[in-house]
């Protein structure tokens, strides 16, 4: 059967999905890292392809492994490249690469740029006369070679110690640095094909110049990654609960951005890079919390499919297409391999003293998992092959500069990435910090009781009494509880922070559980996640939490908006949007505080420890709870809407766990259930789309003024067209003596305390009030134009406004207003 070429591709795919899946089975509890196994194997079957083994027994495969050895560079590239980014960079923490993005970028751009240069030199210096190697081919070899690829090392990271911080700089240094290695690539690779295109004007453009385009290349990528994501946020927003939809437009968007990019010449990478962190950050309360976990997996799925291509693929490029019998080229790959790890490690201790004050900081140990950590990987490869199938350059020089990049990237992997494991354990970093370790034997601890405390009511389960309870206790290692020591290096300060660290995680993903369960809305959770990061962020605070109390103020460059009508109602829409966000913010952090304190005791290193953070967290409560009644207070109305979409949420919620749990027990076929589901989920599409606050209800307010009730009809339609809002939080200032005013003002809901100074024929007379709902303000306003009182806001209130100028007209026409007017005023003469 003759196979075309679509299926001579299928066939390798399916083969190495099977591959794939047999080396991480035998693998399983080895110290073999996946990719550096898959790369010995793909070695192997290119040293049996090329020994022409398989066109003798297995024609059809050979046929598979010569047509794939064969592959194009940018196909190697767009095929591969958007997925393996994409999933990096939506994976990473958001808030830590943030912090630590001046350290990558210093790694990325003038660090990479350092070992371009020295790398070119070492080959400039060692390359034999021979080979004819210019300076332009040194320096794009330099850029293709400098790109890092830290697969296996991050792997190893996860698997051994955990370690975020050293993980995201790894990975976030080798997403940025692959997009500044393929930008001077490319430079360098136009002055080699003008060179031997016979352009005489051929060089490189002035540093100036370079610069110039390099920043447009990187920039132009950021604002396509910014545009297309910003779009697809904007549709996912729409879509609820369709996971096809949203991990499809995920897809979309990760290869569009790359393709995009490449086609306007910028740079791709940092299009995928930027596209994925608007994803992961604002991006993910917008993607549907029951998507949200299926989205990641599949991601992972994939970068796993991608890896398992990749590097078997590698290893079958290198033996088939790499000439072996060149002994410079090989003296050559050894003094490369030795020079480029002193060259990574003296990028690194370049930069080191800016390295360990920004950011995060660095220490010798993780500079030294950087140095040794700089793997090379499919980008440099990719790069290679591009020069490999240029028609311009000689083949001579582009099957050297593959042997030596295929040489690179196998040593680098094989070497660096096999004694990795070996690196980490004689600097200490291959298990958790030791304050950390002492949180996880808490928690542990604590797993044990439950289980000890479990035990007693099994063995008087009639159907268990008769098990064998020794058994069960060695079979489940459950020993006698031993009050954990913890260790004498570790001081109280370190206990205590990583005691605090892990509350404070604890609390993030509670935020995210309300989420999931209809409990908090994405803005309400997106702050709150923020304000918890920031606590994170150096010494770990569990009170006070000033980035919360900041979103419960009113900004203090909207003030100056309030004198401008035309904007009224939109600051009264987001005044209400920002009070309505700041009750749910306190809900939902009242929530995760109480959520904390069942976790307090069970972790803390001691008992002074416990007492201190319980103290923190009851006055995170005391305040919540403060903020809380105050808005319940002044505006019942937006609680009570803001609870009944919280339990009508949690209601429909509850209903479709249901209607999953009956089909799981077939009580309910899938067609009746997914009738049942598309009902509940339309129910909650629309309760998440509802406005709290209608035209209706803003407009009624407009018959709270007590004094208004006895006018006649006409004039109090007329004050109720007069009216405009104005929403104030506590401690704000509404106006000031001697300020300029041209309304007068009726509380509508809260507290407001005016003040103002009185001649007398005693002297100077200070006199304040508090008024309430229904009383008047700033009513001296009518007669002068400016206000002859302060008014201080003392709880959240709405003011409603009357226009002076209006209002005088009307007072001309109904002499009752008047009188009513004039006895409010006779208040500020008492």
């Amino acid at each position: 059967m003759a196979f075309s070429t679509g299926l001579l591709i299928l066939l390798f795919v399916i083969f190495a999905l099977f591959i794939g899946a047999f080396v991480r089975h035998i693998l399983k509890g080895t110290q073999v890292p996946y990719t550096v196994a898959l790369l010995l194997l793909g070695i192997a079957i290119g040293l049996l392809q090329r020994g022409e083994l398989f066109d003798a027994y297995a024609p059809e495969f050979g046929h598979s492994l010569a047509l794939v050895a064969e592959i194009d560079s940018h196909l190697f590239l767009y095929l591969f490249l958007p997925t393996l980014i994409f999933e990096s960079a939506f994976a990473m923490e958001v808030h830590l690469f943030r912090r630590m993005f001046t350290q990558i970028a210093i790694l990325a751009v003038p660090g990479l740029m350092l070992a371009i240069w020295l790398t070119a030199e070492l080959i400039f210096a060692i390359v034999p006369d021979g080979w004819g190697w210019s300076w332009a081919i040194c320096l794009m070899f330099g850029a293709l070679i400098s790109a890092t690829d830290p697969v296996a090392v991050v792997a190893l990271l996860k698997e051994v110690s955990s370690r975020k911080r050293l993980e995201t700089l790894i990975e976030g240094e080798s997403l940025l640095n692959d997009g500044t290695a393929i930008v001077f690539f490319s430079l360098f690779f136009a002055w080699v094909t003008a060179m031997y295109s016979g352009d005489a004007a051929a060089g490189l453009s002035s540093p100036l110049h370079v610069t110039l385009e390099f920043l447009q290349v990187v920039l132009v990528g950021l604002v396509i990654g910014v545009i297309v994501g910003g779009l697809c946020i904007m549709w996912i927003e729409h879509v609820f609960n369709d996971p096809m939809i949203e991990i499809s437009l995920t897809i979309a968007a990760a290869y569009s951005v790359f393709f995009i990019a490449e086609n306007f010449h910028v740079s791709g990478v940092v299009a995928v890079v930027t596209l994925a962190i608007m994803f992961a950050s604002i991006g993910r309360t917008r993607i549907s919390p029951e998507v949200a976990g299926f989205l990641h997996h599949f991601w992972e799925m994939m970068a796993h499919m991608a890896n398992t291509l990749i590097f078997l693929l590698v290893g079958i490029l290198v033996a088939i297409r790499v000439p072996l019998n060149d002994m410079q080229a090989w003296q050559m790959l050894l003094f490369l391999y030795v020079g480029i790890l002193l060259i990574r490690a003296t990028s690194i201790a370049v930069f080191m003293p800016a390295l360990t004050r920004l950011g995060i900081g660095i220490n010798f140990p993780k500079a030294a998992v950087l140095c040794w950590g700089g793997l090379r990987g499919a980008v440099s490869l990719a790069l290679a092959l591009a020069v490999v199938a240029s028609d311009v350059i000689p083949k001579e020089i582009g099957d050297r500069v593959l042997f030596l990049c295929a040489g690179i990237v196998v040593l680098t992997i094989l070497v660096n990435g096999s004694t990795m494991g070996t690196l980490l354990k004689l600097l200490g970093l291959n298990s958790l910090p030791p304050a950390k370790q002492a949180t996880v034997d808490k928690a542990q601890a604590k797993i044990s009781n439950e289980l000890h405390d479990m035990l007693p009511v099994m063995m008087t389960n009639p159907f268990l009494q008769g098990a064998d309870w020794e058994t069960v206790k060695q079979k489940s290692r459950l020993q006698a509880l031993d009050e954990l020591e913890p260790d004498a290096n570790i001081t109280d300060d370190e206990l205590n922070t990583a005691y605090k660290r892990r509350l404070l995680e604890t609390e993030r993903k509670h935020y995210w559980t309300q989420f999931e369960q209809g409990m908090l809305s994405k803005q309400a959770t997106s702050k709150l996640v923020e304000a918890v990061e920031a606590a994170l962020d150096g010494e770990p605070t569990i009170s006070p939490r000033t980035r919360i109390y900041t979103v419960w103020q009113t900004p203090k460059w909207l003030q100056p908006l309030r004198q401008y009508t035309w904007l009224n109602k939109l600051l009264l829409k987001f005044f209400f949007n920002k009070l309505a966000l700041g009750y749910d913010i306190a809900r939902g952090f009242m929530h995760a505080q109480e959520a904390l304190q069942s976790h307090i005791q069970a972790l803390a290193p001691s008992q002074m420890a416990a007492d201190a953070v319980m103290q923190a967290v009851n006055d995170n409560k005391s305040r919540t709870l403060e903020r809380m009644n105050e808005l319940h207070d002044s505006f019942p109305e937006i609680i009570q809407s803001l609870q009944t979409q919280a339990a009508t949420r949690l209601l429909l919620n509850r209903e479709r766990a249901v209607i999953n749990a009956q089909l799981k027990q077939a009580v309910l076929d899938k067609p009746e259930a997914q009738r049942l589901l598309c009902s509940v989920e339309d129910k909650m599409a629309s309760l998440q789309n509802e406005s709290i606050f209608k035209s209706t209800q803003e407009q009624q307010f407009t018959n709270d003024i007590p004094w208004a009730k006895n006018l006649p009809l006409e004039t109090r339609e007329k004050l109720s067209s007069y009216v405009e809002h104005s929403v104030y939080e506590a401690e704000q200032l509404i106006c000031g003596a001697d300020r300029p005013l041209n309304k007068i003002g009726i509380i509508s809901r809260g507290s407001v305390k005016e003040q103002w100074l009185m001649v007398t024929e005693e002297g100077k007379k200070h006199t304040c009030t508090s008024k309430g709902p229904g009383e008047s303000i700033a009513l001296m306003a009518l007669l002068t134009g400016t206000s002859k009182t302060e008014c201080v806001s003392e709880t959240p209130c709405d003011v409603m406004w009357l226009p002076c100028d209006k209002l005088k007209q009307l007072m001309q026409q109904d002499s009752q207003l008047t009188q009513v007017i004039c006895k409010l005023m006779q208040d500020y003469s008492v």
